[in-house]
C-alpha cells in the first residue's frame, strides 16, 4: 500500500529537508498521521509568488535538494518521482528551506541491485527508468531536470505527448540554445551537463554533485536582472500548461 510505504520510509528518515512524519494511528475506518506542519506551497508557486529568481538561489535551493538525496542514498532509498511538485517552500523564507514530500513511490535497495519498475513523472523520470534498469542514479538525473528548468523555465526534453517527452528522454539529448541561457554562466551550464549524464556509471553522486563549482560558489557572479526576469516569465507559461495539462 502507497501510503503505508511512505510512512515506513520517512518514520526511517530524519532530515531538515525532508517532511516529518512524527505518529500514526489506525482504527477500522481510517488512518490518521501526525504530520509537521509546514507553511508554504510547492517549489513553483511559491517562486512565482516571489516574483523573483536567480543563479543564486537556485544553487541555495538545489544545494538543500541534493542533501536531501545524498541522506536518502545514504540510507539505501531511492525516491523516484522528484519533481517540483514534491518540494514545498516555507512561506516567507529563503530557499534553504525546502521541504521534500510524497515519498509513496520510495523504495529501499541493496548496493548493486536494479530496479525495474517504471516509476516516475514524464519530463524529469531518467532514461534508465525508462529501460526498466535503474538504481539511485535516477534520483540524479531528476534533480538535473529541475536544475536546467529553474533556470530558464523550460524542460531540457520536451513534447507534445507523453511519449514524445519519453522518446526525447531515450534520445538524452538536450542544449541551451534557447536566449535565456546566454546569460547564465557555465558553471551551471556544466552542472547541468553533469548532472544530465546518460552513462549512470559516469554520473556525479549526491555527494559529488555537492562539491560541483556552481554550487559552493553558489553563483557568485553579478546577478542580470533581464535573465533573471526571462526565466521567471517562461517558468510561469511552463507551469501553468503543465498544471493545466
Amino acid at each position: 500500500m502507497t501510503m503505508l510505504n511512505e510512512i515506513n520510509t520517512l518514520r526511517s528518515l530524519d532530515h531538515p529537508n525532508i517532511v516529518k512524519i512524527y505518529e500514526y494511528f489506525e482504527d477500522d475506518k481510517r488512518f490518521y498521521i501526525v504530520t509537521e506542519h509546514i507553511q508554504g506551497g510547492e517549489l513553483f508557486d511559491e517562486i512565482i509568488a516571489k516574483g523573483k529568481f536567480n543563479e543564486r538561489d537556485a544553487a541555495i535551493l538545489l544545494k538543500q535538494l541534493i542533501s536531501c538525496v545524498g541522506y536518502c542514498h545514504s540510507h539505501n532509498i531511492v525516491h523516484r518521482d522528484l519533481k517540483p511538485e514534491n518540494v514545498l517552500l516555507e512561506a516567507n523564507k529563503e530557499f534553504d528551506q525546502i521541504k521534500v514530500i510524497d515519498f509513496g513511490t520510495a523504495q529501499s535497495f541493496k548496493p548493486g541491485q536494479k530496479l525495474s519498475e517504471t516509476i516516475g513523472t514524464p519530463y524529469y523520470i531518467a532514461p534508465e527508468v525508462l529501460a526498466h534498469k535503474y538504481s539511485k542514479e535516477c534520483d540524479i538525473w531528476s534533480v538535473g531536470v529541475m536544475a536546467y528548468i529553474l533556470l530558464s523555465g523550460i524542460p531540457p526534453f520536451n513534447g507534445s505527448t507523453d511519449n514524445e517527452i519519453m522518446n526525447a528522454i531515450k534520445k538524452g539529448a538536450f542544449n541551451f540554445k534557447a536566449d535565456v541561457w546566454k546569460n547564465i554562466s557555465s558553471d551551471a551550464k556544466d552542472f547541468i551537463t553533469k548532472m544530465l549524464t546518460f552513462d549512470v556509471k559516469t554520473r556525479p553522486t549526491a555527494e559529488q554533485a555537492l562539491q560541483h563549482k556552481w554550487i559552493t560558489v553558489q553563483s557568485a557572479q553579478k546577478i542580470d536582472g533581464a535573465a533573471a526576469s526571462s526565466a521567471l516569465d517562461n517558468l510561469i507559461n511552463f507551469h501553468s500548461h503543465n498544471t493545466m495539462k
